[in-house]
């Protein structure tokens, strides 16, 4: 059993590397991980040279924060699992199969670069008029996932809240890594795995 946990930076892989090293769990599990960085193509190229070079995952497993927008400029925090990623440049929309749910199924848009306010590019059609996620490196996880037939899991937590660029200042959007290691460090990582390693082992 072996699973890949992908993150964009190596500082947000540490968390849950240092509670896997301090779990003691009692499994036969093997557990790599890769930092693919924030930019498609990086993304791309980083998980298709692990896919060729290593034996393949079990399972893969993109983890990290992701920015967000709501209406009521409510503060989020609980972690999402991405149901769909839209490209915000093409319009096109792809379905993550859900393999297992593990948090509340969500749309994310992603992008070339990284969204800095409010964006306008919501359509009717999505039907999403209240809340808005985004990143740039879960679409090319999925998409290069699904390449190779490998089952995968995109879950994120809200972190950054992207407002109408008059309200957007460093202070709120350049948030520390202190601030990250804090919200990373919080998340339930035994029963995530827990409910990873079962759906494995019901699917063997």
């Amino acid at each position: 059993m072996k699973i890949l946990v992908v993150a964009a930076m190596p500082s947000e892989l540490k968390a849950i590397k240092e509670w896997i090293k301090s779990a003691g769990l009692k499994v036969n599990l093997n557990i790599d991980y890769l930092c693919c960085w924030i930019w498609n193509y990086e993304t791309i190229s980083s998980l298709e040279h692990y896919f060729t070079e290593n034996s393949e995952p079990t399972f893969v497993w993109n983890i990290w924060i992701c920015g967000y927008w709501n209406q009521n400029k409510e503060n989020k925090s609980d972690p999402i699992q991405m149901a769909s990623i839209i490209n915000i440049h093409t319009e096109k929309e792809i379905i993550n199969p859900p393999f297992l749910q593990i948090a509340a199924f969500k749309t994310c848009f992603s992008g070339e670069n990284v969204v800095v306010d409010k964006p306008e590019f919501k359509k009717d059609i999505w039907s999403i008029d209240d809340e808005m996620y985004f990143d740039m490196e879960s679409r090319w996880i999925g998409f290069t996932a699904s390449k190779y037939k490998y089952p995968y899991l995109i879950l994120k937590t809200p972190f950054d809240f992207i407002g109408e660029k008059e309200e957007i200042n460093k202070k709120n959007y350049n948030k520390s890594y202190e601030e990250i290691d804090i919200v990373l460090n919080s998340l339930p990582y035994y029963d995530y795995l827990k409910k990873i390693i079962n759906w494995i082992k019901d699917n063997e």
